[in-house]
């Protein structure tokens, strides 16, 4: 199935050049994910998901893919994109930099990991990808910002559905 249109012209605003960005997601519902034929439960709640932007049109394609309603499952944060209920993205835009960079960050600030292996599936130093808020959406995307901040990178914030 191909990708419909993004959820929010937001999308636009972003740069087609590489970088890394995070995801903040809140799941109204409980949701069931799969990684590794495992099948891990998650509690409605806000969660962050970061991921990494190197491929053709950069931070925006891949934004726009992420908040698109229709599309193929590909990655593990697909099982999770559509069926969220808020949807805001932190991004920096630059070549080189890895969503590793931010992980040990957003656990010192409490976020937790509940699905080994979710999105980090290439990655051999990060424990998952996905992470539970410790707060509400509202000051998620505030502590994701700081942990941007933590890890040396000037982090921009875009609501892209709410």
């Amino acid at each position: 199935m191909r990708s419909s249109k993004p959820a929010s012209s937001g999308v636009e605003k972003l740069p087609r050049s590489p970088g890394v960005y995070a995801l903040v997601l809140l799941l109204e519902e409980p949701a069931a994910v799969k990684v590794r034929g495992r099948v891990f439960r998650l509690e409605p709640g806000c969660y962050v998901y970061v991921g990494s932007a190197r491929g053709p049109g950069g931070l925006r394609a891949r934004i726009a893919r992420h908040t698109a309603s229709e599309k193929r499952v590909k990655w593990h944060v697909d099982q999770l994109t559509s069926g969220a209920a808020e949807l805001a993205c932190v991004v920096y835009s630059r070549a080189g930099v890895r969503e590793c960079a931010l992980v040990p960050h957003l656990e010192r600030l409490g976020f937790e990991h509940l699905a080994p292996g979710f999105g980090s599936s290439d990655c051999r130093s990060c424990r998952s990808h996905l992470l539970r808020c410790p707060r509400g959406c509202g000051e998620c995307a505030e502590l994701v910002e700081e942990a941007f901040r933590g890890a040396g990178l000037e982090p921009r914030r875009l609501s892209l559905r709410a």
